[in-house]
C-alpha cells in the first residue's frame, strides 16, 4: 500500500482519538455540588461522631458511679455479714446457757416442790393451831396455795413466791397490834364485838356497850369474860390499837405459856 492510501486512514484515526481524547464539557454548578456532598456528608460524620463520643462519655460516667455505688454496696453487705456471723456467735452461746438454765431450772423445781409442800402444811397446822383472827382472809390464802400446789401449769417459782408471802404475813402478825370488829359467840348467843388483838399471844373481846370484856382461851378454843377489873385495861388496849392514844404499858392476861 502506498503512501497516498494510508494517508486518508491516518488522517481519520487521528480525527478519533483527538475526538476521544478532548475533555468532556462539565458545568460549574456540577462541580459545586460534587465538592459540597462530601463536605456536607463528612461535616455530618463528625457531628455523629461527636454526641456518640458524648453519650459514651455520659454512659462512662453513669457505669462508673453505679460501679462505685455497688462496690461501696458490697461492703456494706460484707461489714453486715460480719457483724450478723459476730450476732450469730453470741446467739449460739447464749442458746446454749439458756439450754443449760433451762436443765438447772428443772432439776432445782424437782427438788423444790417436795419442800414447798412442806411449807404449805406448815402454814396450815399454823393456822388451825392458831388464835382465831382474821379467819376469812387467811382461809382463801391458804386454798389458794393448795389449788397451786394442784395446779401442773402453776411454776415453780410461782408457787415458791406467792408461800413465801403467806409466811411473811404470817410472821408480821407477831409483831402488830390490831382492833376490829366480828360477832362471837358469848355463852350461846352471837354478839358483835370489838377485838384487840396482841400479836400473835392473845385476843380480847369488848361489848359495844364497853360492859363485858373477856379473852380467847386456845386451850380451850373458846372464848372466855374476864373481871370487870379488866374493863379499863381492855378499853386503853382498843384505844392504842385504834392509835386514838399513844402506847403504854398496860396489865392484861396472856394466860400460861406451855411447852410442847
Amino acid at each position: 500500500m502506498d503512501k497516498n492510501t494510508i494517508f486518508p486512514y491516518l488522517t481519520v484515526l487521528t480525527g478519533v482519538l483527538i475526538v476521544l481524547v478532548r475533555p468532556w464539557p462539565v458545568r460549574a454548578g456540577n462541580v459545586e455540588k460534587q465538592i459540597e456532598a462530601p463536605v456536607h456528608k463528612a461535616v455530618q460524620i463528625e457531628q455523629t461522631t461527636q454526641a456518640t463520643q458524648s453519650q459514651w462519655r455520659d454512659e462512662r460516667g453513669e457505669k462508673t458511679k453505679m460501679f462505685e455505688n455497688l462496690e461501696a454496696q458490697i461492703k456494706a453487705l460484707e461489714t453486715q455479714k460480719a457483724q450478723q456471723a459476730d450476732q450469730k456467735n453470741l446467739m449460739t452461746v447464749k442458746i446454749a446457757q439458756k439450754k443449760q438454765q433451762l436443765s438447772d431450772i428443772a432439776q432445782i423445781s424437782a427438788q423444790i416442790s417436795p419442800f414447798l409442800d412442806q411449807l404449805l402444811e406448815q402454814v396450815q397446822a399454823l393456822f388451825h393451831r392458831d388464835l382465831p383472827f382474821l379467819q376469812e382472809e387467811r382461809t382463801k390464802r391458804i386454798e389458794a396455795l393448795a389449788a397451786m400446789a394442784h395446779d401442773p401449769e402453776v411454776p415453780v417459782s410461782e408457787r415458791f413466791r406467792k408461800i413465801m408471802e403467806a409466811l411473811m404475813v404470817e410472821a408480821e402478825y407477831g409483831q402488830t397490834v390490831e382492833v376490829y370488829q366480828q360477832t362471837i359467840d358469848l355463852s350461846g348467843r352471837e354478839t358483835l364485838v370489838n377485838i384487840f388483838r396482841l400479836g400473835r399471844l392473845s385476843l380480847f373481846y369488848q361489848t359495844l356497850d364497853k360492859q363485858h370484856c373477856g379473852a380467847y382461851n386456845i386451850a380451850q378454843k373458846d372464848w372466855e369474860p374476864l373481871e370487870d377489873n379488866y374493863l379499863r385495861d381492855i378499853q386503853e388496849a382498843v384505844d392504842m390499837g385504834s392509835k386514838r392514844k399513844p402506847v403504854e404499858i398496860l396489865d392484861l392476861p396472856l394466860g400460861r405459856i406451855s411447852v410442847q
